[in-house]
C-alpha cells in the first residue's frame, strides 16, 4: 500500500485560552488619566498589550476574593455577627488576567498576520461617571486584508482613575467572554489532467484501516483475516501493531479505486479492525503507464525548489514547505502552480461550545485546474502497444511523435521503455525504482523531449531546401565528382586530411546523381558536397533560421538542438565538420520533437507550428465547467521554407516512401494514403554495434481532419532483424482505414 500523504483541513484554533482563567498579577499600574481611551489605543496599536491592559477596570481585572459570609447566632437575646471560612465561589467569566489578555491579543494577531492597527474617534458621550466613545478601527493583516469594523467603549471611573471598562468586544465586536476566534483552511484541490475526456491524473481520497487492539478477539486470527483483506503480509500487520505506541495500529492507507465494496464489508465485520473514511487524499494515475513521461509524476519537494514556488503567493494561498507534495517531472511540474490551486480560509468567531457565531473573513477556495490536453487516447495507446510488440530486450529504446502537421497539436508522444506512474507517485517504491535505475535502456529518460540524436539521413531535406534557397545548386544539378567504389574525397574544397566520405552500397542504384535521386538513395557523399558548396556560414545561419541551437517553444522541457559542440571550452569545427552536417552526423544533434515539428513546414506552407500538447485549462466556476485558457495554433518560425522549394522536395520525398521505387522508405508500405518523408540512419559515437534509427513522414493529399505527421525514432543494435522495425512502428500509426 502507498504511503498517504495527508492533506486535511488544517484548524488553527487562536486565543484558546478562556478569559476567566488566573495565574498573573494585573501588571502595571497606571495613574489618572483622563484620556485612558487614546493610551489605551495607541498602546494596541503599538502591540503593547502589558501596557494596555494596565487601563482596564476593574470590573475586568479584579479576580474575586473571599468574601465574609454573616451569620446570626443568638446569645442571651444578644445578636453577634461574626466572620467564618468562606466557601469556593465560581469565578466570573467576565475576568481577565494579565497574561491571559497578552496571549489572546498576540494569539489574534500573530493569526491573522496583523501587520498594523488604526483607529479614528467618531463621537463621546458622557453620562455621570461612564463614558461611551465610538470609534472605528481597523486591522491591516496579511491573511485577510483590512478589517474594519466600528466600536463602542465604556469608560468608568474606579476611584480616581479613567479606566477601560473591557470585554472582548473591543477586538471584534461579535465577540464576548468565552469567545474565541478560529481559523479554518481549506485546501486547494489539485486538478486533474485529462485526454478525451478520460482521467490520467486524479486526485482521490484516501482511507485508513486501523486495529484497535485491545479488541481484537485473537492476535492470530486477526492477523491471517486482515492480511487477505488488505493483501499485504502477516508479517506487515504485526510490525505495525507491535510498533503502536497507543490501542490503536495504523494497518494500511488505500485509496477510492483501492477501496471495494467486499473489502469495506470485510473490514466492518472483522472485530478490532476499523476503517476511518476520507483520512487524507492520493494521486493516482489510473491508466498506469500511458503517457509516463509526459504526465510525469507527483513526489516531495526538493527543499531548493520551496522559494521559487512561493513567489507571488501569499501565505493564504498555502504555501510549500518541507511537507509538500509536488510535481516532478512532466506536466505535473510543468502545470505545478495552475495544478495546485490555493487555499480557502475562514475566520470565525466561535463561543464557548465551539459554535459558529458570525464570519470575520472568509477566503473562497481555488481549486487547482484541471488540464486536457490534445491527445488522441486510442492513437496513443496504439502507440505504446506496437512499440511494446515490435521492440524487444534491454538493447533496444525509442521514441514516437505523432502529431498534426498544420497546427502543431501532439496526438501521441511515446518514450520507450515506460514505466509504472502509480509506483513513482508521491513514495516511490524502492525496489520498483532500482530496476529502473539498474535497467541500461533508462526508462526514466524522456527521449521524446531530453533525448538528443544525430539526425542521420533525415537532415538531407534540410540540406536540400538550403542549397536550393541560397542558389548553390538546381534541383537538376548532377553530381559529377569522383566516386570510386562508393567513396568519394573532396579535392576543390581545399586540403582534405580525413577518411574518404562514403555512402551506402544500394542495389540498382538510379542514375544520374542528380537531387532526386539522392535524395531517393540518401547519398551521403552528394549532400556532403552541398554543405561543402555552400560553406559553413551561409549553411549553418540557414539552419539556426529555421530552428537549429534554439530554444524550442513546449510545455515540457526541451533539449537544445546543436551544430557545434564544445569540448572542454573549444569548438573542434573543420571542412569535415561542414560535410557530416551536410548529411546528418557528425556535432549535430536534435530531439525527436524539434524534428518532427520542423518537418511540420513541408506539410504547413513553409511554417514551423508551436507544438502543444494541452488543448485547454479548466475551471469550475459556480456550476460551470469552463475552459479559461484554449491553447491556438501558432507559428514558431514563419517563412522557414519557401513554398516553391516545397513543390520541388516533396514530390522527392514521396518517391522515398513509394514501394515501387527502390527509395529508403519502400519498406513502410502504408495503408490508404500516400506518405511523404524521409529515413535515415546514425552512428552512435564510435560504436558500430549500435545505431540510431530514423522514420519521419506524413500524409498527403488528405482532408484537414486526416492530416498526420509520425516520427519514429529507435536506439537499436546494428543488425539486419532490426533495420525495418522503425516502418513497422510507423506503418500502424500513419495508415488509413481502407
Amino acid at each position: 500500500m502507498k504511503r498517504l500523504h495527508k492533506s486535511i483541513t488544517a484548524v488553527i484554533l487562536l486565543a484558546a485560552v478562556l478569559f476567566q482563567l488566573i495565574g498573573c498579577t494585573k501588571g502595571p499600574i497606571i495613574l489618572e488619566d483622563a484620556d485612558c481611551f487614546t493610551k489605551f489605543m495607541d498602546a494596541i496599536c503599538a502591540f503593547d498589550f502589558r501596557t494596555a491592559y494596565g487601563y482596564l477596570s476593574e470590573n475586568a481585572t479584579t479576580m474575586p476574593t473571599a468574601r465574609p459570609v454573616p451569620t446570626d447566632d443568638v446569645e442571651g437575646g444578644v445578636s453577634v455577627s461574626e466572620t467564618v471560612k468562606p466557601e469556593v465561589t465560581p469565578l466570573p467569566i467576565n475576568f481577565i488576567n494579565c497574561d491571559d489578555f497578552i496571549a489572546k491579543y498576540a494569539a489574534i494577531f500573530d493569526g491573522l498576520g496583523v501587520k498594523s492597527v488604526s483607529y479614528e474617534k467618531l463621537s463621546e458621550e458622557t453620562d455621570g461617571d461612564v463614558t461611551k466613545v465610538a470609534f472605528r478601527m481597523t486591522y491591516e493583516t496579511e491573511v485577510a486584508g483590512s478589517l474594519t469594523n466600528e466600536y463602542e467603549m465604556r469608560l468608568v471611573t474606579d476611584g480616581i482613575k479613567r479606566r477601560v471598562d473591557w470585554t472582548p468586544a473591543l477586538i471584534f465586536p461579535e465577540m464576548k467572554w468565552g469567545y474565541t476566534v478560529k481559523i479554518t483552511t481549506v485546501p486547494a484541490r489539485r486538478g486533474d489532467i485529462l485526454a478525451d475526456g478520460k482521467l490520467l491524473a486524479e486526485t482521490v481520497s484516501m482511507h485508513a484501516v486501523v486495529a484497535d487492539i485491545s479488541k481484537i478477539p485473537d492476535r492470530n486470527s486477526f492477523v491471517t483475516s486482515i492480511a487477505g483483506i488488505l493483501g499485504i503480509s502477516a508479517e506487515t500487520v504485526i510490525a505495525a501493531i507491535n510498533k503502536a505506541k497507543g490501542d490503536t495500529a495504523l494497518l494500511a492507507q488505500i485509496n477510492d479505486h483501492e477501496l471495494t465494496a467486499d473489502m469495506h464489508e470485510a473490514i466492518d465485520r472483522l472485530e478490532g479492525a476499523r476503517l476511518i473514511e476520507n483520512y487524507g487524499v492520493d494521486r493516482v494515475y489510473p491508466m498506469g503507464s500511458t503517457l509516463a513521461h509526459t504526465i510525469g509524476y507527483v513526489g516531495y519537494v526538493e527543499e531548493a525548489d520551496i522559494e521559487k514556488l512561493n513567489e507571488g503567493r501569499l501565505p493564504t494561498d498555502g504555501l510549500y514547505d518541507e511537507h509538500s507534495i509536488v510535481g516532478r517531472s512532466g506536466l505535473e511540474r510543468s502545470y505545478e502552480t495552475v495544478l495546485r490551486g490555493k487555499d480557502g480560509l475562514n475566520v470565525t468567531i466561535r463561543n464557548g461550545n465551539d459554535e459558529y457565531v458570525s464570519t470575520v473573513y472568509r477566503k473562497p477556495v481555488e481549486h487547482g485546474s484541471d488540464v486536457h490536453l490534445t491527445i488522441d487516447l486510442a492513437l496513443q495507446q496504439r502507440a505504446e502497444e506496437v512499440m511494446d510488440l515490435v521492440l524487444w530486450g534491454d538493447n533496444t529504446a525509442g521514441a514516437v511523435i505523432v502529431m498534426d502537421p498544420k497546427t502543431g497539436s501532439v496526438k501521441a508522444m511515446a518514450s520507450y521503455p515506460t514505466y509504472d506512474l502509480n509506483k513513482l507517485a508521491i513514495s516511490a517504491d524502492a525496489a520498483y525504482y532500482k530496476t529502473l535505475t539498474d535497467n541500461p535502456a533508462k526508462p526514466l529518460h524522456n527521449r521524446m523531449t531530453l533525448g538528443l540524436y544525430p539526425p542521420g539521413s533525415s537532415m538531407k531535406s534540410f540540406t536540400a531546401s538550403a542549397a536550393l534557397e541560397l542558389h548553390k545548386v538546381t534541383p537538376s544539378y548532377v553530381f559529377d565528382g569522383e566516386i570510386e567504389d562508393d567513396y568519394w574525397t573532396p579535392s576543390t574544397f581545399g586540403r582534405w586530411m580525413w577518411p574518404p566520405i562514403k555512402r551506402t552500397h544500394v542495389n540498382k542504384r538510379s542514375e544520374p546523381l542528380n537531387m532526386t535521386n539522392a535524395m531517393l538513395h540518401s547519398d551521403n557523399i552528394y549532400f556532403a558536397y552541398l554543405a561543402l558548396l555552400m560553406g559553413e556560414d551561409s549553411f549553418l545561419s540557414y539552419l539556426r533560421r529555421i530552428g537549429f541551437e534554439q530554444d524550442m517553444p513546449f510545455e515540457l522541457s526541451v533539449a537544445r538542438s546543436t551544430l557545434k559542440v564544445k569540448y572542454d571550452s573549444e569548438e573542434f569545427w573543420n571542412t569535415r565538420s561542414i560535410a557530416e552536417t551536410g548529411y546528418g552526423q557528425g556535432q549535430v544533434t536534435v530531439s525527436p520533437l524539434q524534428l518532427a515539428t520542423m518537418y511540420c513546414a513541408f506539410r504547413n506552407g513553409g511554417n514551423i507550428p508551436i507544438p502543444h500538447v494541452t488543448d485547454a485549462l479548466y475551471r469550475t466556476e459556480g456550476v460551470e465547467y469552463v475552459p479559461y485558457q484554449t491553447f491556438e495554433n501558432g507559428t514558431w518560425i514563419e517563412g522557414a521554407i519557401k513554398p516553391s522549394t516545397i513543390s520541388t522536395l516533396l514530390p522527392m520525398m514521396e518517391g522515398i516512401m513509394n514501394k515501387d521505387l527502390n527509395g529508403t522508405g519502400r519498406m513502410l508500405r502504408a495503408r490508404g494514403c500516400t506518405v511523404a518523408g524521409k529515413t535515415g540512419t546514425a552512428e552512435i559515437g564510435s560504436d558500430k554495434r549500435r545505431e540510431i534509427s530514423w522514420f519521419v513522414g506524413f500524409r498527403v493529399n488528405v482532408s484537414a481532419d486526416d492530416e498526420l505527421l509520425v516520427l519514429v525514432v529507435l536506439e537499436i543494435p546494428n543488425q539486419d532483424a532490426y533495420a525495418y522495425l522503425k516502418f513497422d512502428i510507423a506503418r500502424e500509426l500513419i495508415s488509413m482505414d481502407e
